[in-house]
């Protein structure tokens, strides 16, 4: 096994947040990453996990297969287990591999805010984010002045986005171990009480 996504994106699930992730962020994120890969970047969201398997084990496969986490900050974040338990991984990764430097400020984890980044743990007060809660509008249309912002701002942070991709560490079979090791865990330790994943109607 090796990489299968370039981004892994960890939100605060919501069908109004996944609506604007869907219609908004992804288009325009895979736009500007392609001009500075040279290829459409592979972008995980969890509505893409396939039905009638196990979706914990699914989760985690595609969280160890990605390259970076890309974090939709909100106050309400750390709220949930699920977004803390992607957002430890795969510091612990960053961490382990040495992937924040000064060099590579971006490190595997980049937080865009969408929401007042005043409760950001302090522990990672030192991970270089962006502020995209202007553009974090549900009801803006794809033509709208504020998808033109959101454009406007990815496309000024798309070569630092792409060059943490292209310098991600190579991938090491342990991290499926890892990765299926914390979530059992978290379940069957009572960390984790949540047995289904949120399904939206909203695409």
């Amino acid at each position: 096994m090796a990489y299968k996504n370039d981004i892994f994106i960890s939100y605060r699930r919501d069908p109004e947040t996944l609506e604007w992730i869907n219609k908004h962020l992804v288009p325009l994120l895979s736009l500007r990453l392609n001009f500075e890969l040279g290829r459409a970047p592979a972008i995980f969201i969890d509505t893409q996990l396939e039905t009638g398997v196990s979706w914990k084990n699914q989760l985690g496969n595609e969280l160890a297969q990605s390259r970076i986490l890309f974090i939709l900050w909100s106050g309400n974040y750390l709220n949930s287990q699920w977004c803390t338990l992607e957002m430890s991984l795969m510091l612990e990764r960053e961490r382990k591999t040495k992937r924040r430097t000064a060099q590579n400020p971006r490190g595997l984890v980049i937080p865009a805010f969408i929401h007042d980044g005043s409760e950001f743990p302090y522990k990672a007060s030192d991970i270089q984010y962006f502020e995209i809660q202007k553009t974090f509008n549900v009801r803006m249309a794809k033509d709208s002045v504020l998808a033109e912002e959101l454009d406007s701002i990815l496309a000024t942070q798309a070569p630092a986005i792409a060059k943490a991709i292209v310098e991600a560490p190579a991938w090491r079979k342990e991290w499926m171990q890892l990765t299926a090791t914390q979530l059992y865990k978290k379940l069957f330790k009572g960390k984790i009480s949540q047995d289904t994943l949120p399904r939206f109607s909203s695409r």
